[in-house]
């Protein structure tokens, strides 16, 4: 089960993942861990660990006296009950399995409100214009985000789904749509996938500005300013755009050409 748990939070760390993505790996990962609860699978486990390790060493403990015991004078030691039975390590697989797809399923149980994200999957764009255009998602977008204007989006996702130019993934068809000027055209599509590509999928943006603030802000540090400590933690969780930068030769020139035109300085930083 690990083999399975430990790629997805491998996953879900990633910068780049979108709640679509998220939403699949997720609901793949539940299914997986639901297809191995079963009697088969154990006995399959069982067996290659018994040959791998051999069997396991029955643990023995002394059952509670009961109260006739003490009435008869009868030994406080008990009986032995055996408790390393093959049914003990069947319900303790059984357990575990409940319990991951229990706390998965409870975590993850906000993602139904996400389900609009359908409306601009480009794999199904074909579909929704020969098939029929999907009203449940619109639906639900509208219920959890009223600031949309629902005629209009539909005529503009409408648009959208008949022409082969915008079956595009999210992130490029907002670019399209930015360098085309369109966006005052196609208004509410334009909204959407802003409000797409913004949704994290997971929190582990705002745990890596945290670990990011607890290095930038020491003891020598501890008088930084709000807008100071911003930046500072901006450039150390954004350092690859910043060697990206640095490997053009042109950011300190830009760095001393933004400071230098902020406000009028008694040194010439700029020269002509």
């Amino acid at each position: 089960m690990f083999g399975l748990t430990e790629p997805l939070f491998q996953i879900l760390q990633s910068k780049t993942l979108d709640i679509r993505q998220c939403d699949e790996r997720v609901t793949g990962t539940l299914n997986a861990l639901k297809a191995l609860r079963s009697t088969e699978t154990f006995s399959r486990l069982y067996e290659n660990t018994v040959q791998t390790v051999g069997i396991p060493n029955e643990r023995r403990k002394r059952s509670r006296p009961a109260w006739r015991d003490f009435h008869v004078g009868a030994s406080m030691g008990g009986d032995l009950a055996d408790t390393g039975s093959t049914d003990s390590y069947r319900r303790i697989f059984f357990q575990i399995l409940d319990n991951i797809v229990q706390h998965m399923t409870l975590r993850f149980q906000d993602m139904i409100n996400l389900s609009f994200f359908r409306l601009l999957d480009n794999a199904v764009f074909k579909t929704y214009s020969e098939s029929g255009f999907p009203s449940r998602d619109i639906s639900q977008l509208i219920e959890t985000y009223p600031v949309f204007d629902e005629q209009r989006l539909r005529n503009e996702l409408q648009v959208i789904y008949a022409d082969p130019l915008f079956h595009k993934p999210p992130a490029e068809l907002l670019t399209m749509l930015i360098k085309d000027e369109l966006t005052s055209s196609l208004s509410e599509v334009c909204k959407l996938l802003r409000l797409m590509l913004t949704i994290p999928a997971t929190s582990t943006s705002a745990e890596r500005s945290f670990s990011c603030l607890k290095r930038i802000k020491t003891f020598l540090r501890n008088s930084c300013a709000q807008e100071r400590l911003s930046h500072l933690a901006k450039i150390s969780m954004e350092s690859s755009i910043i060697r990206a930068l640095r490997s053009h030769g042109d950011l300190y020139d830009r760095v001393t050409d933004h400071f230098a035109t902020i406000k009028d300085r008694r040194m010439a930083f700029l020269y002509k």
